[in-house]
């Protein structure tokens, strides 16, 4: 097989893997060159019969291109007045880019993919994976394992594979379309564009590429050394919908008996083939000797696109390009031994899987479909298909320029016949008697325009006219608006693309809903006609990775990958409103338990709340070896931070202590202090006192007939003067000069 991406460098591409099929190494095939010139004439009539079939769909293919540019068809183009408006609003193209844009939105988004990898239900792993199973779960050879535990650790063993392969896959979708030009990406919106406007888009693989890859290695010093090995990379191809010519005459594409491919090449991409093993070389060479300038006739369509286009000034090919047919489906085993093939008993009488190239009705290439002998148990696709809307009519699939194309007519006659009105009631238009002009003029009376003049001559009752007299023709802008605007509606109602859709919000909701959530859900709701699109790009995701996991299970030489994985798209689950989802989400975190909290994955908790508002992951969270170091790390850290506060309180603690006994330490100090100062003031009181209350022991009488002035003013002496030091609260003694016994203890 070849691809057809328009690299000269890569084109075409081998679909198979170099030495994988014993028949594409022989030297020389045992030919039988009149058997091989009449199939190759029988498959030339095929062709003509499927052309033949496809007309009357590259007529509506036409029709959709030139409504997308905004051009008239040229039934109608021929029926417009040139001095009139040739006006095309181009709303066709507005819808088929609001489609594209919005399904590449819901269906890439940046934060996640659409797809993913899941074993089946019961993995059916290779004997050595199931040993390798059992060999972990046996820890004593003596204890017998149920079938349980079994069953789930093949499960987790599958699922820990599928997860290896979904990341392999996701770096071989970087660089599908090689040298790391064209990614899947890339190569799906073509396929969108094509979907949309055509009704179908098709995408060709995948084919094998041979690419160089430097691997580390250790040399016998035990030094790591680089080493360069060859590795098989996957080739996809995006084939235009015009090349593509499928068998019309089945009712589902599984009923296809197969399908043509047309391919257009220049003189040194045929003769590269020719230098290739799985060509017949001399075939391709005396053509070439014989047709210099090639076979390429320009087809119907071709011209009709020519002509939409700048191109109209080019040169035909004709004359230096060479056009290749492509067979892909069933052929007799008869036949296909013609062409050198080793094809067994069995199958010489039987339907077989071929591949065939014929330039100009010569085989120059037929061998089994490459898939076909390389995994026998799996059905592989090498066509892929993604349809816009089903059509019972057609395998082809209905575009949507097809679905509004009255409703643009007709926006379009209504916009030239405002045009037109408008134009002629933009200025005055004048009637002026000819009898009294100065010259004779000549008028052209087919055309109506503004600021024109109109020449009568008045004879008789319409000589007593004014000589200039205005002509008023009436204004019809109002009512040819609104029925521009009635057909926009009905573009609207047609295509499920409205105002909100297309993201203008003038036209949309009302006020309450001009909010983050609640734009957010309405557009959520209006996505909801998009669900059986984007359901049937999930069929055509589904048919290219499961021809990525085959792929990986023929070519790629990492055990890790291998496995039994089953490709789930999830297109159809991603246009659920993210601003609602991440408050959901946000609702979610705020009602759960402490308790609840536990049994919480945070770290995928924490991508889900990023993927609900459409964040790149891969630039803004790290990996998940990374989360686990970091999470390592910072209970590290948090341990250190308790231990150090531990100690911190412990030394507060100590200094707490210490603080306390210095200062009861220093209170004992005061207190005995205060005490030794308490007892000399009551003793230095007492023996001041006594001399003065008996100063002699001639009697009673004696110290009964003390002066009672004396003994007052002793009392009111101040602290330190006499005996009145002794005085205070408590301080005075009773009579007779007994001490009170407060101030003895």
């Amino acid at each position: 097989m070849a691809g057809n991406s328009g690299n000269p460098a890569q084109m075409p591409v081998s679909a198979v893997k170099p030495a994988a099929t014993s028949s594409l190494e022989q030297a020389a095939r045992a030919l039988d060159p009149q058997r091989l010139n009449d199939w190759g004439m029988r498959l030339a009539s095929d062709f003509t019969q499927y052309e033949r079939d496809r007309r009357l769909a590259e007529l509506k293919w036409a029709r959709n291109a030139r409504q997308f540019l905004g051009i008239y068809d040229p039934d109608i183009e021929v029926t417009l007045d040139r001095q009139r408006s040739m006006a095309y609003p181009k709303l066709s193209r507005v819808k088929c880019v609001s489609m594209v844009s919005r399904l590449m939105n819901m269906l890439f988004p940046a934060s996640d993919k659409n797809w993913t990898l899941q074993p089946s239900p019961v993995p059916n792993l290779s004997e050595e994976d199931l040993q390798t199973v059992l060999q972990a779960l046996q820890v004593d050879p003596n204890q017998p394992l149920e079938d349980a535990v079994i069953e789930i650790a093949i499960h987790e063993f599958a699922k820990e594979r599928a997860r290896n392969l979904e990341t392999e896959i996701e770096d071989q979708l970087q660089e599908l379309g090689g040298s790391r030009a064209v990614d899947y990406t890339q190569l799906c919106r073509k396929v969108l564009y094509s979907g949309v406007v055509y009704g179908m888009g098709v995408l060709k693989g995948p084919f094998v590429r041979e690419q160089q890859q430097r691997q580390w290695t250790r040399n016998a010093a035990g030094m790591l050394v680089p080493k360069k090995v060859n590795v098989y990379r996957p080739h996809f191809d995006f084939l235009a919908i015009w090349d593509y010519y499928p068998d019309l005459s089945a009712k589902y594409r599984a009923q296809m008996d197969g399908q043509f491919e047309r391919m257009v090449l220049s003189k040194h991409q045929l003769r590269a083939l020719a230098d290739r093993p799985d060509f017949l070389g001399d075939v391709i060479k005396k053509y070439l000797q014989n047709n210099p300038k090639g076979n390429y006739k320009r087809r119907t369509w071709e011209s009709e696109i020519k002509a939409m286009g700048v191109q109209q000034n080019v040169n035909d090919q004709d004359g230096r390009k060479y056009e290749i047919l492509i067979w892909d489906g069933y052929v007799s085993g008869f036949d296909l031994s013609a062409a050198g093939v080793d094809v067994s008993p069995e199958q010489v009488a039987d339907q077989v899987e071929a591949q065939v190239w014929m330039l100009d009705g010569k085989v120059i290439k037929a061998d089994f479909n490459p898939w076909v002998t390389l995994d026998v148990d799996v059905k592989v696709n090498t066509y892929h298909h993604f349809v816009f809307e089903e059509d019972e009519s057609t395998l082809l699939g209905n575009g949507l320029p097809n679905i509004m194309r009255d409703s643009q007519m007709s926006v379009a006659a209504s916009t030239r016949m405002l045009l037109d009105n408008a134009s002629v009631t933009c200025g005055p238009q004048l009637e002026v008697n000819r009898e009294l002009a100065d010259a004779d003029v000549n008028q052209d009376l087919t055309a109506v325009r503004p600021y024109k003049i109109w020449y009568r001559r008045g004879t008789g009752a319409d000589a007593q006219m004014p000589m200039v007299k205005n002509i008023d023709i009436t204004s019809h802008t109002d009512e040819l608006l609104k029925i521009v605007g009635r057909f926009e509606q009905f573009a609207d109602i047609e295509t499920f693309i409205g105002p909100a859709t297309g993201g203008d919000m003038q036209k949309g909701p009302s006020e309450p809903f001009r909010t983050a959530a609640g734009a957010s859900m309405l557009r959520g709701d209006m996505a909801l006609p998009f669900k059986d699109v984007v359901r049937n790009f999930d069929l055509f995701t589904q048919s290219v990775l499961g021809s990525l996991v085959a792929f990986n299970r023929q070519f790629n030489a990492k055990k890790t990958v291998q496995g039994d994985a089953q490709v789930i798209p999830r297109g159809a689950t991603s246009l659920i409103a993210k601003e609602v989802r991440g408050m959901t989400i946000d609702s979610l975190m705020q009602t759960l338990s402490e308790d609840e909290k536990r049994y919480i994955n945070d770290y995928e908790f924490l991508l889900e709340r990023l993927r609900s508002r459409d964040f790149d992951i891969g630039n803004l969270v790290c990996s998940k070896a990374e989360a686990q170091h970091r999470d390592q790390a910072a209970a590290q850290q948090a341990q250190d931070k308790d231990a150090a506060t531990d100690e911190l309180i412990k030394a507060e603690i100590r200094n707490v202590l210490a603080q306390a006994v210095k200062n009861l330490s220093q209170s004992d100090k005061n207190d005995a202090a205060a005490n030794a100062t308490k007892i000399n003031t009551v003793l230095d009181t007492l023996e001041k006192g006594a001399q003065h209350v008996i100063p002699d022991s001639s009697g009673p009488a004696a110290a009964a007939g003390a002066a009672p002035g004396s003994a007052q003013r002793d009392l009111q002496q101040p602290a330190g003067a006499g005996a009145g030091s002794a005085q205070g609260p408590a301080g005075l003694a009773p009579a007779g000069g007994a001490p009170a016994p407060a101030l003895l203890q």
